[in-house]
């Protein structure tokens, strides 16, 4: 069997309606790629940004100077 007389047997809309999802499916994975880059960076945003801060130095009155 050709592959004229597979597309004749199926139908010509079967088959651009197959071909439609596998583009799809394929315009999507590569989309991904940048989207799972830029979640990984905001990540490690969100790491950086939820870090405790260092408490501010006091001065006691009674000498020892700041700790």
């Amino acid at each position: 069997m050709t592959t004229t007389q597979m597309i004749q047997t199926t139908g010509l809309l079967a088959l651009a309606a197959v071909l439609l999802l596998a583009l799809a499916v394929i315009v999507l994975r590569l989309a991904a790629l940048p989207l799972a880059g830029a979640a990984l960076v905001l990540d490690k945003a969100a790491d950086l940004a939820a870090t405790p801060l260092a408490p501010p130095a006091v001065d006691h009155p009674r000498g020892g100077g700041p700790r």
